[in-house]
């Protein structure tokens, strides 16, 4: 039976991690960087995957670690080749002037943002870089903000699939609407990341 999670099968990834036999692990840790550097496939299919793939701890320990490799990547690189184009980019996608970055508001705003997802994981990234945001503030708020998801994930993967405990996985699917519907709401009348820019 073949589980689904957007237009991603599960079972797919699960089958592409284990062909690297005991460089699973790594593999799994290779995707979870790529994947936040270069968003392609979601990240709850990946992180469940690894849940049922790994149990809890391991499954937790390679989301968490390999999406803050990969959003530390996209930052130095965005840090590095930023440019008008990237911004025009940006804001042209998004709606977002990432050359009006609030830096002061960088710690907080980058930890909510991660916990809250309004912002696109991509954005938070490049504005973070090109908005010269200082790599540990970017670092420790990045960190402690994918705490929350990457155990939501890891966790739904396991309740659902693995162990099909339909009150575990309507606990853990109700925290993910609880952070995500309000988001919104919780962020207005705070300093934004970026200045949004009226289309």
């Amino acid at each position: 039976m073949g589980y689904y999670l957007g237009n991603v099968s599960i079972n797919v990834v699960i089958n592409y991690v284990q062909s690297f036999g005991i460089m699973a692990p790594l593999a799994a840790f290779l995707l979870f960087a790529l994947q936040a550097a270069l968003p392609v496939f979601p990240y709850v299919v990946l992180a469940s995957a690894c849940g049922m793939l790994f149990g809890f701890k391991l499954g937790f320990l390679l989301s968490w670690s390999g999406a803050l490799l990969g959003a530390c990547v996209a930052y130095t690189l965005s840090r590095l080749a930023g440019g008008n184009w990237v911004c025009q980019k940006i804001q042209s996608r998004w709606g977002y002037d990432v050359q009006h970055f609030n830096r002061e508001a960088a710690f907080w705003g980058i930890l909510l943002a991660r916990i809250i997802p309004v912002i696109p994981t991509p954005l938070i990234n490049i504005a973070a870089g090109i908005g010269k945001v200082p790599f540990w503030h970017f670092f420790f708020s990045s960190a402690l903000g994918k705490i929350p998801t990457a155990l939501l994930y890891t966790g739904l993967g396991i309740s659902l699939l693995r162990n099909r405990d339909v009150k575990s996985t309507l606990l853990i699917l109700g925290i993910i609407l609880v952070l995500a519907l309000p988001g919104r709401c919780l962020t207005k009348g705070r300093t934004p990341l970026a200045q949004k820019v009226d289309q």
